[in-house]
């Protein structure tokens, strides 16, 4: 069985070069993919970046989005968070929501750009609003950034804006932190 899979994935990374080759901006994405987790093809994170740029440049949201994981975390290219920004924001404009995610964290904890939370918060909310957990997460740790003050100031309203949209989500250690800031106007766990 395993080797039938094998034959797969090399037929399928075989197929994908020499559709990649010739412009095909989802054979370019798909190869990157190939190369990034080995699949078909040895694993080779230079030729991850390589196709996922080609795929990238020519508007594929998964490849923008994975060639800013490239650059934000030094994979197959020299770390620059720049870049890392540059690619997440093109993703996130066009509605990725890892991007969108990932672009909240950049501005949370100012990697690449300034830090800012209402910027933060704004790209959090559109993908935990698409069901990304770690938004989900992450805005919640925002809400507690307003509620004690770290880094922004205190701000008790943007507490609760933030745990009251992770609560919406699902997400459940927001409802204990919501109830609190009900409760007494601030709490966490």
């Amino acid at each position: 069985m395993a080797f039938s899979f094998i034959n797969k994935e090399k037929q399928a990374a075989k197929q994908y070069t020499k559709e990649a080759e010739e412009g095909d901006v989802w054979a370019q994405y798909d190869l990157g993919r190939c190369y990034a987790n080995g699949e078909g093809v040895e694993k080779d994170m230079k030729k991850a970046v390589y196709w996922f740029t080609k795929a990238a440049e020519q508007g594929k949201a998964k490849a923008q989005h994975n060639l800013g994981v490239s650059y934000a975390n030094g994979e197959g290219v020299e770390k620059d968070q720049n870049k890392a920004v540059e690619w997440f924001t093109k993703a996130a404009e066009q509605g990725n929501a890892d991007a969108q995610n990932n672009l909240g964290r950049c501005y949370h904890y100012g990697m690449g750009v300034e830090k800012d939370w209402k910027k933060a918060a704004y790209w959090y909310t559109k993908a935990a609003e698409k069901g990304n957990a770690n938004a989900k997460i992450n805005l919640s740790i925002l809400g507690r950034c307003y509620d004690k003050g770290e880094g922004v100031e205190k701000d008790m309203k943007k507490a609760i804006e933030g745990f009251t949209k992770t609560v919406e989500q699902g997400y459940a250690d927001a409802q204990y932190n919501l109830g609190m800031c009900y409760a007494n106007g601030r709490g966490w766990r």
